[in-house]
């Protein structure tokens, strides 16, 4: 007699749940929304996401006098006796110095992370509502420019070619904190998840129900597995002499921007969205669109608020809602 077997092969489905956690970090707050297959998993994926946001900022921070960047920074101080000629660093501190010379690089200087000396005087300038003095922005201009160091890639050794050259990467740590966090919450399994800190954002796989971002009243659409940073200076200037400054400096010029705007950029990292809004909010809206155009996968909107006049890339990939 002969028997049939037949062997049945049953899928097995993962039911998820939606979780969602804040903490503040790097001066913002950090919410982490995702799909997990508990509540452990979650908690568990998200301290140690929340944990990585901790640890970059004691690295990258340039409040912190004995933060990794701080300390590197000052071996190449005139102060410092017998100063090193490179510096190793830390592998996460050399990847986002190396992002920011390629930022640097091919936004012509508007990106700039030596842009620190001009910061200090704007953050002065900020509280006291008066323009830096001319001598001052002429001696920080001097310790200002992609060209004053250089970075060995082969031995993560960094050189500094001018005393007193200081770091600022406010223009970049945050959205290379999310995508660390955002890789280290993947290694649970977890794809479906959503890093905002402080509105510069990066998505996994979408939900059921989608992920929305919204832009503004008019401006929204569904997505997933990109980034999305935005700079601007609708709510962060000062008016010195009845002009407007952006709290965003123009690293040539050294002072605020006074041409108000806002800039959306859409691309596959946080590093690449959070760097390239700084870059093209310094840029004129028309360089500012070429640089976009040349880059894959990237999109942006620039919104000049005078006259509301829109500049966006053929690749912007938002959409205006009914």
């Amino acid at each position: 007699m002969t028997f049939l077997i037949w062997f049945f092969f049953v899928p097995t489905f993962f039911v998820t749940e939606r979780f969602e956690f804040e903490e503040i970090h790097m001066g913002v707050p950090v919410r982490i929304i995702l799909y997990a297959e508990s509540a452990e998993t979650a908690q568990a994926a998200t301290k140690e996401a929340f944990e990585r946001f901790r640890v970059l900022n004691k690295i990258m921070s340039d409040y912190d006098s004995e933060s990794e960047l701080s300390e590197l920074c000052a071996q190449f101080d005139s102060s410092v006796p017998n100063p090193p000629e490179t510096v190793t660093v830390s592998g996460d501190l050399f990847a986002v110095l190396k992002s920011a010379k390629y930022f640097s690089n091919i936004s012509d200087g508007a990106f700039d992370i030596t842009v620190s000396p001009f910061v200090r005087l704007w953050r002065r300038s900020r509280r006291q509502k008066e323009l830096p003095k001319q001598q001052y922005l002429d001696r920080a201009r001097e310790l200002v420019g992609n060209q004053l160091w250089t970075l060995d890639e082969s031995a993560h050794r960094i050189q500094i070619l001018k005393s007193g050259v200081k770091f600022d990467l406010g223009g970049i740590a945050k959205g290379y904190a999310i995508d660390r966090a955002f890789e280290t919450i993947q290694k649970y399994g977890i794809e479906t998840v959503l890093i905002d800190a402080g509105g510069d954002i990066r998505i996994g796989n979408a939900p059921p129900d989608g992920w929305k971002i919204n832009l503004n009243s008019k401006e929204t659409m569904p997505m997933e597995n990109i980034a999305i940073a935005t700079s601007g200076d609708r709510f962060q200037f000062v008016e010195i002499n009845g002009v407007k400054y952006s709290h965003i400096i123009d690293p040539k010029t050294g002072l605020g921007l006074t041409i108000s705007c806002t800039v959306h950029v859409a691309a596959p990292t946080a590093t690449e969205a959070d760097a390239l809004a700084s870059a093209v909010a310094v840029l004129k809206p028309e360089q500012g669109i070429a640089l976009i155009e040349t880059l894959k996968n990237v999109s942006a909107k620039i919104i000049l608020h005078q006259n509301d006049q829109i500049f966006q890339s053929k690749k912007w990939k938002f959409i205006v809602s009914e």
